[in-house]
């Protein structure tokens, strides 16, 4: 991926904090993301931060000492940032206030570690930042923009560019060196034989 994304932990309990570090770190590898991950220990100490550039993705414990992350959710609000706000609770009773904020997710403590549910709701909030680059394939025949992450592999075949996708082939009049051009800063694509590309 070309951007950064920036995540903001705010937790006042450094366990939670770093357990839900370790999730973003890992999951962020195995997605080819770049991220960056930062912690505080208060809503308050995080708007300071925010306040220079506001962040990506913001996981906002609802119990904490001083501003609560219904408080700091209503600031972020306020200000007109459009992060997208995940809540951290123990208690999922809460999800009722995160409407009025518009939160993208909530995320219960105990299922921090649970891969499976973490990974389904980061690819929900993957969706919502399009952080996924599309392929613009219009001048090569086909009308509708594909992500890039839902080709399998790419192969030329009696001088046509194959598309393997995750539900179907595109048969397109494109060269390989025209492809390895729109591919070229989309690290998770490799040339493992003349003529095949593969993600």
């Amino acid at each position: 991926m070309n951007n950064t994304l920036t995540f903001a932990v705010v937790d006042d309990l450094p366990q939670d904090q770093e357990a839900l570090r370790t999730m973003l770190l890992t999951y962020a590898a195995k997605q080819h993301l770049s991220c960056q991950v930062d912690l505080f220990s208060s809503g308050e100490a995080f708007l300071d931060a925010a306040e220079k550039a506001p962040y990506a993705v913001v996981f906002l414990d609802i119990l904490m000492g001083g501003m609560d992350g219904i408080e700091t959710a209503r600031y972020i609000r306020a200000k007109g940032w459009d992060s997208l706000i995940v809540f951290v609770t123990t208690e999922a009773s809460y999800a009722v206030e995160g409407y009025e904020v518009e939160a993208a997710g909530f995320l219960i403590k105990e299922e921090i570690q649970q891969e499976r549910r973490f990974n389904r709701l980061m690819q929900r909030l993957e969706r919502q930042l399009q952080t996924e680059p599309m392929l613009d394939l219009s001048p090569y025949g086909y009308s509708l923009p594909i992500p890039a992450g839902s080709i399998l592999y790419a192969e030329v075949l009696d001088h046509n560019m194959l598309l393997h996708l995750e539900d179907r082939i595109l048969t397109l009049r494109m060269t390989m060196t025209e492809l390895k051009s729109l591919l070229a800063e989309d690290q998770r694509f490799v040339e493992c034989h003349r003529g095949i590309i593969l993600n």
